[in-house]
């Protein structure tokens, strides 16, 4: 049984996280095993120091198998801009949860980490995936515009103007946010 965190022991993480272990007052909690990897070789005078940057961050599990739990994991790598993580957590929960009320959300974000990676193809056939099988979800007028400036990054004008126009045409009621940036993006387009 979890007991909050006070005297003698810790909450226990939602789902499968990390868990400490209650003990009595003072003793030490087992946090779970670290890597134990080897100290790095000593450098020789005057070589050069050189960087790959952070490692890459390993998956986390959502803290329960619940669908928003796995939607929340996602949408927070790409706040983090960790897009690689997003996407497969995005897809994952795509893949699991179709039906979901999240499901148009999760290809909605799923097409954004993409596009901010600059996949335009595959973040075009996100936002037009999203498009067409959730036509009436509030992503929608987003997802059209967003597919517009994918299709004009792969140098396809034609259809980028094509599909700008449909947004304002198929969705009326969009944002005026949304309107502003088609009219931004048609001008800058040269539709």
């Amino acid at each position: 049984m979890s007991r909050g965190a006070g005297e003698g022991g810790a909450v226990a993480a939602r789902g499968g996280g990390p868990r400490l272990v209650t003990a009595a007052p003072g003793a030490p909690l087992d946090l779970g095993s670290m890597s134990t990897a080897p100290p790095p070789a000593p450098r020789a005078p005057g070589a050069a120091v050189t960087s790959l940057g952070p490692p890459p961050r390993a998956a986390t599990a959502p803290p329960s198998p619940a669908p928003r739990d796995t939607y929340d994991l996602g949408y927070g790598y790409l706040r983090h801009k960790d897009y690689t993580l997003a996407e497969d957590t995005f897809r994952d929960f795509l893949r699991r949860y179709p039906s979901d009320r999240l499901a148009a959300d999760a290809q909605y974000w799923l097409g954004e980490s993409l596009f901010q990676r600059q996949n335009y193809r595959d973040a075009a056939d996100a936002f037009l995936a999203l498009s067409k099988k959730y036509e009436n979800s509030a992503k929608a007028p987003d997802s059209l515009l967003r597919l517009g400036q994918s299709l004009a990054a792969l140098n396809e004008k034609e259809l980028a103007c094509a599909t700008f126009g449909e947004v304002t045409r198929k969705y009326p009621r969009a944002s005026l946010t949304v309107k502003q940036v088609v009219e931004r993006e048609q001008q800058r387009v040269r539709c």
